[in-house]
């Protein structure tokens, strides 16, 4: 689909490790995205993180602070399952032998 498509939104398969999928839900019922189905946005508090994101991407350069420290409970099992997911692509991929599944 390209940016000039007129046929609208589609759904795509994408293979994903199931460790992606299982954080994506998690980050999501975190309050990572707000509102009702059909008009789901991201959360303001969000928002700001991911446009830095972009900017690194798009080779800038942020600084990230932050100021008040949330659960840690929550925090370290955050930071667990982006390692697994890690750990799990990268050996769904070597088995493969090549790339097939997503990752963050």
């Amino acid at each position: 689909m390209s940016y000039n498509d007129i046929r609208g939104p589609r759904v795509v398969g994408l293979n994903v490790a199931s460790s992606l999928s299982e954080y994506l839900m998690r980050i999501q019922e975190l309050g990572a995205v707000e509102g009702p189905d059909g008009a789901l946005e991201i959360s303001p508090e969000v928002m700001p993180i991911l446009e830095a994101i972009h900017q690194v991407l798009a080779g800038g350069t942020v600084e990230v602070k932050v100021v008040h420290r949330g659960n840690p409970d929550i925090f370290n099992e955050l930071k667990r399952r982006v390692e697994q997911v890690g750990r799990e692509a990268n050996a769904i991929n070597k088995a493969a032998g090549f790339y097939l599944t997503a990752t963050l």
